[in-house]
């Protein structure tokens, strides 16, 4: 179950993360106008939002104007005119548009655009169109206002620091519809701001596009001053209710506290098993401390969560995410705990004097020497389990094993008094060597029991291996009539006999050629001694070899078959050893 862990957490995770389906878009746009005393600009916008060809629906909020505005707009055809009687402030005129609204995008324009242009209106538009975007806002080259600078950067900087908007408060913007439906638009100025920090609540693909160089009425310094109170109270309120001021206060530190806990846990643990100067006593004192912070401050972390979760107005399923974001790194500590403790338990061993809690790791292994094996290999621990139903004299392991032992699949390993044939896993079992009861009995192994790689060798230490080696020479063979086919026409087996041993010495590149061509290849260790070649299981040589022997060893034929042995310098080390015992078996035995 601990295994499963990581899985699982980033399971929720995509679910949470990555859960905007491509929503299927009518592709058509309504633009949503507020005006409010604007009669030198609002025929301009609107001209222009008419050739955008997207934009199927045009409607203007008059918000209480006292000038011309509402009857300029009464003379535009295909225009929906909506008024309020007096002035409500900008977000209301907005939520009365969006009440009309008919197609899945929305566009808003401020009114007061008095050069804008089809282009710019397009730009703020494509990304959802072409589904790259859930939202858009602009940015514009202009200096940036004083309440965005003086107000609104230095609040999201420290209430919302993953924002990261050049003009977070810019009045144009897109959206899909659907997202706009479920929010509460604020009444006035903090609208732009409130929906920007709704969609990053909620997920939404937000996009940030450059319109170029844009003419806006400059405000008054009264009306910066509104404008300023009503974005400082927006950003507040979204802060509050995402919990975003518990987070930096009682809730951040808490969480920051429980950190350092689970850290302390961690680092004794590393202690007790890898530091070798800190013993059981530190170690264990240096858990315990972990421990009382951890528990103390998981509990505050609890009750101050369970309290903003009852607070928030927002879905459950959006607080979920606005916790994950900050419990996260939380989150990922104690898993990797938890991970710590699985690996040691895993490799608890109980007998009837003591317990014994030896952690198992997994072997990076990295060649530094050419090879047709991977350079880089992750090997081990293996688990001990039996072998197969009806496979008495199979034993199954995985190709980092075979690495560790220098043998590959088809190759027969001696056991005790029995052969075993080595073959590759099933199911993905890679972590698993499936060995018989006879050959577990006699190498004094236990079912379920763990294997470091680096132990691998020690296990089967003094085992012996033939190493089987295969060749076919395929050429064109006559078939029926006067046809031919590709076909074999020499098959050649190379056996090559070698023991186990743990520790590595200097080795030798045995090569064996046949009619010239190479047709085996293994790398051991030689030491003086006799070496017996056999051809078809006879013997026709008795080599006499040492560990400074190198070059052609053996050149002869055989039934006019030429054979030739080379042994060449390898530059490394091996723990085979290429066996010259005659009792046990050939050292190299070559089948035609």
């Amino acid at each position: 179950m601990l295994q499963t862990l990581p899985l699982i957490l980033l399971f929720v995770l995509s679910l949470l993360f990555f859960n905007n389906k491509n929503i299927s878009l009518d592709k058509k746009v309504s633009v949503v106008i507020p005006a409010f005393n604007e009669e030198k600009s609002i025929i301009h916008v609107i001209n222009t939002v008419k050739k955008v060809k997207s934009i199927t629906e045009i409607i203007v909020v008059d918000d209480g104007s006292t000038d011309n505005t509402y009857n300029l707009v009464s003379d535009c055809d295909d225009v929906i005119l909506l008024k309020h009687l007096t002035n409500k402030g900008k977000g209301s005129a907005m939520k009365t548009g969006l009440k009309k609204v008919t197609n899945d995008i929305v566009l808003f324009l401020d009114a007061d655009l008095s050069e804008i242009n089809q282009y710019q209106i397009e730009s703020i538009i494509q990304p959802i169109l072409d589904g790259e975007a859930d939202i858009t806002k602009t940015k514009f080259k202009r200096e940036a206002g004083r309440v965005t600078e003086l107000t609104a950067k230095p609040l999201l900087q420290f209430f919302f620091p993953e924002l990261n908007f050049d003009q977070p408060l810019s009045g144009q913007f897109a959206s899909i519809k659907s997202f706009l439906d479920h929010i509460d638009l604020e009444h006035d100025y903090g609208v732009d701001i409130g929906i920007v920090l709704d969609a990053d609540a909620r997920g939404m693909r937000i996009q940030e596009v450059d319109i170029g160089n844009i003419v806006h009425e400059m405000s008054t310094l009264k009306e910066l001053n509104i404008m300023a109170n009503e974005v400082v109270r927006t950003i507040v309120d979204r802060a509050i209710s995402y919990g975003r001021l518990t987070m930096v206060d009682d809730l951040g530190n808490a969480i920051r506290m429980e950190i350092m806990g689970l850290s302390i846990i961690t680092f004794g643990i590393f202690g007790l098993f890898f530091i070798k100067y800190m013993g059981p006593l530190v170690s264990a004192i240096t858990i315990l401390i972990g421990l009382v912070i951890s528990i103390y401050y998981l509990y505050k972390i609890i009750k101050m969560s369970v309290k903003v979760y009852n607070q928030t107005k927002i879905p459950t399923k959006q607080i979920i995410k606005s916790f994950i974001h900050m419990h996260f790194p939380v989150v990922i500590s104690i898993i990797i705990i938890l991970a710590i403790v699985a690996s040691l338990l895993g490799s608890v061993s109980i007998s009837s004097n003591e317990i014994s809690l030896e952690p198992t790791t997994k072997n990076l292994v990295i060649s530094t020497v050419s090879q047709p094996r991977s350079t880089v290999d992750v090997r081990g621990p293996y688990t001990v389990e039996s072998a197969l139903e009806n496979e008495p004299h199979l034993l199954r392991l995985s190709n980092s094993a075979l690495n560790t032992l220098n043998a590959q699949y088809g190759d027969y390993i001696y056991i005790g008094d029995s052969r075993y044939q080595l073959e590759q896993v099933v199911n993905n079992e890679n972590d698993i060597i499936r060995i018989p009861e006879s050959a577990r009995t006699e190498l004094n192994l236990k079912l379920d029991q763990v294997i470091r790689d680096s132990d691998l060798r020690s296990v089967f230490e003094k085992c012996y291996i033939t190493h089987n080696i295969h060749k076919d020479e395929i050429a064109n063979i006559e078939a029926d009539g006067n046809e031919t086919k590709l076909g074999v026409i020499n098959k050649t087996t190379v056996n090559i006999f070698s023991q186990i041993l743990t520790d590595s010495h200097p080795s030798k590149n045995l090569n064996v050629y046949v009619n010239d061509t190479k047709v085996a290849q293994s790398v051991g260790i030689i030491e003086n001694g006799t070496y017996i070649i056999a051809i078809n299981n006879e013997t026709v040589k008795n080599l006499r070899l040492n560990d400074s022997s190198i070059g052609l060893v053996y050149n002869s034929s055989y039934q006019s078959t030429s054979v030739k042995v080379i042994l060449e310098e390898t530059g490394v080390n091996s723990t085979n050893l290429f066996v010259r015992d005659p009792s046990l078996n050939h050292f190299l035995n070559i089948n035609f």
